[in-house]
């Protein structure tokens, strides 16, 4: 029994060690910066992200334009292809200075932005307000608008965010999906019918022309296309050059 003892105080003491030597290389500051929990000590930036199109990070989290603590503006989109959810960051001059994509990285469980000028990835995360915070390029705040330079006034993306069907039909043919942050999605159903299938997806970007407002949805997988549309009501649109009628059902 006193060997027994004398076995299960040293593994008692050993796990204690080993437990303070954890908690020494953890970091757990949460600063008025916004600076999060980083419980495991994991990386805020490494050289060499492999890039992976199963890894790629969530555009409805991203997308859209935000601006920077420094002036600067953050625009993040799907690539042509919609395989990748590409970042490009811009000066308060206008000057791209990083650009690249954002990716999930299992080991450490978070995204990270791979920028493409200096080879390394930094972590990303999002404090308690709402804020983008991706470790040493800087913290962001979404707003609207698709590029620096173009009006980014306020924009009433919940409005707008739902499903809105052609002519109102629950069968339509062409189906538009916005989200709150200004992102869209225009699917079709093969030959008139079947399951809808999404075959564009991109932005809205606003002008705004003395009183008037003009509304365009910027394509991110297809380079030159964008769509105009015409806000009658929060319930009715026309779409596109036909101006077809589409309307948000519940």
């Amino acid at each position: 029994m006193k060997h027994l003892n004398k076995y299960l105080s040293l593994a008692l003491a050993l796990v204690l060690c080993l437990s303070l030597a954890a908690c020494g290389e953890s970091n757990e500051d949460y600063g008025d910066d916004g600076s999060d929990y980083n419980l495991y000590g994991v990386p805020d930036s490494f050289e060499g992200l492999v890039k992976d199109s199963e890894q790629m990070a969530n555009l409805y989290i991203y997308g859209g334009a935000w601006t920077g603590e420094d002036g600067g503006t953050l625009i993040v989109a799907n690539n042509d292809e919609g395989d990748e959810v590409r970042f490009a960051l811009y000066d308060i001059d206008e000057e791209l200075t990083a650009s690249g994509f954002i990716q999930f990285v299992p080991d450490y469980d978070y995204d990270y932005f791979y920028n493409e000028h200096d080879g390394v990835a930094y972590r990303s995360w999002f404090d308690e307000v709402g804020a983008l915070h991706v470790a040493e390029l800087g913290t962001f705040t979404l707003m609207t608008g698709d590029a620096p330079g173009e009006n980014t006034g306020d924009i009433d993306f919940e409005m707008m965010a739902g499903t809105w069907y052609l002519d109102a039909e629950a069968d339509a043919p062409s189906i538009l999906v916005f989200d709150e942050n200004g992102g869209w999605e225009l699917l079709e159903r093969p030959g008139g019918d079947g399951d809808p299938t999404m075959v564009d997806c991109g932005t809205i970007q606003v002008e705004r022309s003395g009183e008037e407002t003009l509304y365009y949805a910027v394509s991110t997988r297809f380079a030159d296309v964008t769509y105009d549309f015409t806000l009658i009501d929060s319930s009715t649109m026309y779409w596109g050059g036909e101006y077809d009628c589409y309307q948000k059902m519940a």
